[in-house]
């Protein structure tokens, strides 16, 4: 039941919608989660406004963007008629009001344009497959590309649950091909251990590691991951393209590419302690991302208990009264840890944080790990949380905007599959398909030098799934998935300019 369940999820996942470039990208919301997108754009040489209510977000923006800026209600006609919003324009409406978005979408396309992205997080604004309200009911409505940031989120979750011992997952290639992080814990049998020979591990023999992000000292020089000597203001997280003398370190989070099969075995390496398999579901909150979380994780391993703990009385009776009763509905603090205690929860068990509070996140994160070693998934918005994380005793911390923002610049680019981090731009995964007249064509990848911050991870040729090494040819047609931080993206696109 857990398995169908599982692949039902995949088979509705989000698929990736065309397009058009447009000259200039309109933005309704200066938060969080607009301005990432508005510094992506801007960077990549796209004309870009950025409207917002609040005089204060946008005098902020003015102070780190040169970007155009409005003052303006997004549901006021009248603010783009005064930009002059056309057919030509791309127009994103991320607000943090579900129905702002889906009414400035609609006025966009009064004015014409064509193209209307929106944000949302209710539960019931989205496409729903084989019913009337499917795709092309949002699109009749004036949004072509609706990104639920709660599903979003779900789907993140669900993942990391999935992929045992894993930090962060990215599907390419239709779901066939997988890209998991995994970071390296105390007493690895990894640590010390160059990643020259490590394909002739057998767990590791259709596996290649990508990339590694790792803790660097302001000079540039790496730091050895333990805790207790980590300075957060002196050291920053850097993702590189190792070479195969590089030597991995406890704390590194390294990013293996392969078929979702062959990573049986491969989490252990990475932390000896973990435990395989979990026995309960504990969840914080009584957020709307709590309550569909819960729902979904009930039916998805509905052979486990699923608790939702919520201290405030009247948000747990409502819980108790719109949720499955499947799902047991406690009214307790998250941090007393005596009582989760007596309710289960201990090593074998998951506990996500998904409350509307991060701070309270966090905390209760760092307890129950500190006294319980449960799996720990913390939800978090804050862009200082997400830097602080890799210094704290938490699993996996998910912030709902920064997936969104993946999500909508990758909409945006046509070629590009994902990106590592949003929160730094460190990287980003690229297809290209090798034509006739290629200089790649009938070569090894030891034959030809690829920029030193890319790295092919993996070959599609016809059914096949090839992860490469040295010595593999090749072909014309074939699909190459590239791996390429920042500074390299533009040399790697003219080896494909023919």
């Amino acid at each position: 039941m857990e398995k169908k369940e599982q692949e039902k999820r995949k088979k509705s996942k989000y698929r990736k919608p065309r397009i058009q470039r447009a000259k200039r990208v309109v933005i309704l919301g200066a938060g969080q989660v607009g301005r990432h997108i508005m510094k992506s754009l801007a960077n990549e040489g796209y004309n870009v406004i950025l409207i917002d209510e609040s005089e204060e977000s946008i005098h902020e923006v003015r102070e780190i963007a040169d970007v155009g800026t409005i003052v303006g209600n997004g549901c006021d006609p009248e603010v783009y008629f005064e930009i002059g919003l056309n057919e030509n324009d791309l127009f994103l409406a991320v607000a943090d009001s579900d129905e702002t978005n889906l009414v400035s979408c609609r006025i966009a396309r009064a004015f014409g344009c064509k193209t209307k992205i929106a944000r949302v997080r209710k539960p019931f604004y989205k496409s729903y497959e084989n019913t009337p309200i499917d795709d092309q009911f949002w699109r009749r409505l004036g949004v072509e590309v609706l990104f639920n940031q709660n599903e979003l989120t779900i789907q993140e979750i669900e993942h990391i649950i999935e992929n045992e011992g894993s930090i962060d997952t990215i599907f390419l290639r239709g779901s066939k091909l997988q890209l998991v992080g995994y970071r390296v814990k105390e007493k690895s049998l990894l640590c010390g251990r160059r990643l020259v020979g490590l394909r002739d591990v057998p767990v590791f023999e259709n596996l290649l590691v990508a990339a590694v992000t790792t803790f660097t000292e302001p000079g540039g020089s790496a730091k050895k991951g333990n805790r207790s000597s980590r300075h957060a203001a002196n050291l920053r997280e850097n993702t590189i393209v190792p070479k195969g003398d590089y030597k991995i370190k406890e704390g590194d989070l390294l990013f293996v590419c392969g078929e979702k099969h062959h990573f049986k075995g491969i989490a252990e390496l990475f932390d000896p302690n973990m435990i395989k398999g979990f026995k309960h579901i504990f969840i914080q909150g009584g957020s709307e991302l709590a309550f569909q979380l819960a729902d979904r994780l009930s039916k998805t391993y509905s052979r486990k208990a699923v608790y939702l703990l919520e201290k405030n009385k009247s948000k747990a009776k409502t819980a108790a009264e719109i949720l499955s009763s499947k799902i047991h509905v406690l009214m307790i603090d998250a941090h007393n840890i005596e009582d989760l205690k007596d309710e289960g929860l201990d090593s074998n068990c998951i506990f996500i944080a998904a409350s509307d509070n991060e701070d309270d996140n966090v905390l209760s994160s760092l307890l129950v790990k500190e006294e319980t070693g449960a799996r720990t998934i913390s939800i978090v918005q804050n862009e200082t949380y997400m830097h602080l994380i890799p210094y704290l005793d938490i699993d996996v911390a998910i912030s709902p905007k920064l997936l969104l923002v993946d999500d909508v610049l990758k909409a945006l680019r046509g070629s590009v599959y994902d990106i590592i981090s949003a929160k730094d731009q460190d990287a980003e995964i690229l297809e290209f398909v090798v034509q006739k007249k290629s200089p790649l064509a009938g070569k090894t990848l030891a034959e030809y030098k690829f920029p030193t911050d890319s790295i092919v991870v993996a070959i599609s040729r016809e059914a096949d799934i090839i992860i490469p090494k040295g010595d593999t040819k090749i072909h014309v047609n074939d699909h190459l998935v590239i791996f390429s931080l920042k500074s390299s993206i533009k040399e790697v696109q003219k080896i494909f300019q023919i």
